[in-house]
């Protein structure tokens, strides 16, 4: 094996070349992450790759701890619809995103992995990615398609939790641009958040306020599109925050792989 094989330049697929990976795939890299992100309004302190950022650096710290693994292109436009009155955001229809997850699937499995792993970035995409599952359930025996299946056991014990052991109550730590996604972009881009113009949005949790955030948009609960607080938001924090969701991710994606023989 030669140092390329046991330490790839790169574990982002779109930054290796073809023979890179071909090179890797028969070393035993078997399994690909797929971070599945948006652009949409992040409230007035944070910009519209926020979960395309976490996204891609939750599932990098979770492929070095598992080793063997890569990390797939970003899906950087997703499902926002509850976003679409503010400027920048793209949302793409459901039919939309169910057909690039399908895409995406089939182009890893004819390049030869045997796991594909979708991680969600951006909750709007989770039903999407459902459906998807679904209907690729089996169709490359030689390749699983997997991905979160129960969002809210994941959204109990990384967004709920990891705030909590931080001493962070849920009303600031919030389920969109709040404390925990500004403190993990002030580790992650800190040249990117607004700090002075962070704001406090609504408190209420996601499922009080879930349904009229879905029909009417979510500024029909939080006029500057946060829910959570953005002020006091920690780097430091932010880092453990990544380090928790990408742990929950390795776990997740560990039991695939034992099952697969990986």
């Amino acid at each position: 094996m030669n140092a390329f094989s046991m330490s790839p330049l790169s574990l982002q697929l779109d930054e290796l070349t073809s023979p890179e990976i071909r090179k890797l795939i028969a070393d035993g890299y078997l399994s690909v992450l797929v971070p599945l992100g948006a652009t949409e309004q992040h409230g007035p302190a944070l910009p519209l790759c926020v979960d395309n950022a976490h996204g891609l650096e939750t599932a990098l710290r979770a492929a070095r701890a598992l080793g063997r693994t890569l990390v797939g292109p970003v899906m950087t436009l997703g499902c926002s619809p509850e976003h679409a009155r503010f400027p920048g955001t793209v949302s793409l229809a459901r039919e939309t995103v169910v057909a690039m997850l399908k895409d995406i699937a089939e182009s890893h499995a004819r390049s030869g992995f045997r796991l594909v792993y979708f991680w969600c970035g951006h909750g709007g995409n989770f039903p999407m990615l459902q459906e998807a599952l679904e209907q690729m359930a089996g169709r490359w025996p030689s390749c699983r398609i997997a991905g979160i299946r129960d969002i809210q056991k994941y959204v109990r014990e990384t967004w709920d939790t990891l705030p909590l052991r931080e001493g962070v109550p849920p009303e600031v730590s919030g389920s969109h641009a709040g404390e925990f996604e500004t403190s993990m972009m002030l580790a992650l881009r800190p040249e990117l958040v607004r700090v002075a113009e962070a704001e406090a949005g609504a408190p209420d949790p996601l499922d009080v306020v879930f349904d009229t955030m879905m029909r009417e948009g979510i500024d029909a609960v939080s006029p500057n599109g946060v829910l959570g607080d953005q002020r006091g938001a920690d780097a430091d924090r932010g880092r453990r925050y990544l380090d928790g969701l990408a742990a929950w991710l390795v776990r997740d994606v560990e039991k695939h792989r034992k099952e697969l023989g990986l």
